[in-house]
């Protein structure tokens, strides 16, 4: 099979051993793309694992959706709204929450804390899996590893659970304490749950707040959370005198970080590809120099400036599609050894994760190859058009 007579040039040029200048050129832009489209590869997938072992960990505890009361405060434990809730489809189980503040105090030390009020069915749904000691009973806490290593606290020992807003006195409010004890430990890999929230019975944190029935919101575990927006459409409609909050919106703020860091990350890195295409666009440059009087000849015997003009480009893009080829194999292979013996390890009070997660993104490889093809087909614009304008005649004199 003949190939065209452009391609057969271009790769004349490229592997001509006695042009050396040229060939270390177009290998200084072979590295550079290399390493741009590899670090862009690597970067992408750090980024899409951390998001995604993010929203894992947040989905592993909090639940999908919360119904709560418009104003902001507490509502009435309502059973037939939990009823309609559970018909819906694609819910999975639904509970009532009462949650506050509140200082927890050992016989050392004392931290503040998150106390939820819950039912079994939520420990047994949510959290049971979690717990590595001990089990969820009356009078009692559930409560995060890393805190109880803080309080130096273990199974059976007695805690006092401090609520600032307690008892009404002709002094103002006085704070109210509560003799509890840990029943249990547990660890979700959650630097924000295991080390602020604490766990008790719904019922008993009713009569510690003195609310009667009253909760805080209605908590709703969804089959797939990820169609959260759906089922909040239904529930604004079915439920217009309450507030819907998704897990989604909730953790907005946290989500919208991580998109921009995501994006900053691509830019950053883009430009080592644009810089890598410069090396591209000087090596053709030196190129087009060298083979002035090879391109009057070809122009002479009928080449058009077009095919003059694709030699080069085809020139340019074929450095580059090698540079691309081994930077995706190279950016996907860090990324694999990186997620499979996790050597880098992280501060988990900054992070919420101990280890550098890893997603690979078929998505975004695609993106990224296309994206450095571009660049370097427009760094092959100049030099090429370059090669089209030689003039015919004073090449052929010399």
């Amino acid at each position: 099979m003949q190939i065209p007579f452009e391609l057969a040039i271009a790769l004349k040029y490229l592997f001509k051993k006695k042009e050396r200048f040229i060939s270390i050129s177009a290998a200084l832009a072979i590295t550079g793309m290399i390493i741009g489209t590899g670090a862009l590869i690597l970067a992408m997938s750090l980024a899409n694992g951390f998001n995604d072992t993010i929203k894992s960990k947040i989905l592993g505890i909090e639940t999908s959706v919360k119904i709560a009361n418009k104003t902001g405060g507490l509502m009435k434990n309502n059973n037939a709204v939990i009823k309609k809730v559970e018909a819906i489809k694609g819910v999975k189980a639904v509970f009532a929450t009462l949650r506050s503040e509140a200082i927890l105090s050992s016989s050392s030390k004392f931290g503040a804390v998150i106390f939820e009020g819950v039912r079994k069915k939520f420990i047994d749904r949510r959290l049971k899996k979690y717990i590595k000691k001990g089990t969820f009973v009356g009078n009692s806490i559930l409560i995060g590893a890393p805190l109880a290593k803080s309080l130096k606290l273990h199974i059976g020992d007695s805690v006092k659970l401090i609520i600032p807003f307690g008892n009404i006195s002709p002094f103002g409010l006085i704070p109210k304490t509560v003799n509890l004890k840990v029943s249990g430990v547990f660890q979700t890999g959650f630097y924000q749950y295991d080390h602020a929230f604490v766990f008790m019975p719904l019922t008993d944190a009713q009569k510690i707040l003195e609310v009667g029935d009253m909760i805080d919101s209605i908590d709703i575990s969804m089959y797939n959370p990820y169609q959260v927006s759906s089922l909040v459409k239904t529930l604004s409609m079915r439920f217009s005198d309450f507030r819907i909050i998704s897990w989604i919106s909730q953790n907005a703020n946290l989500f919208y970080a991580m998109k921009l860091q995501k994006i900053i990350i691509f830019i950053i890195l883009l430009l080592i590809l644009i810089v890598s295409s410069f090396a591209i666009s000087a090596s053709l440059i030196m190129l087009v120099m060298e083979k002035r009087s090879d391109i009057a000849i070809l122009r002479s015997m009928g080449a058009r400036k077009t095919q003059i003009k694709s030699i080069f480009i085809i020139e340019g893009l074929i450095v580059a599609s090698v540079g691309i080829t081994i930077g995706i194999v190279a950016g996907t292979g860090s990324a694999v050894l990186l997620g499979h013996y996790q050597f880098i390890k992280l501060p988990k009070d900054i992070f919420y994760l101990n280890t550098v997660p890893v997603s690979i993104s078929g998505t975004d490889v695609v993106f990224t190859a296309l994206a450095a093809l571009i660049i370097s087909f427009l760094a092959t614009l100049y030099p090429a058009s370059k090669a089209a304008s030689e003039p015919i005649t004073e090449q052929i004199k010399q």
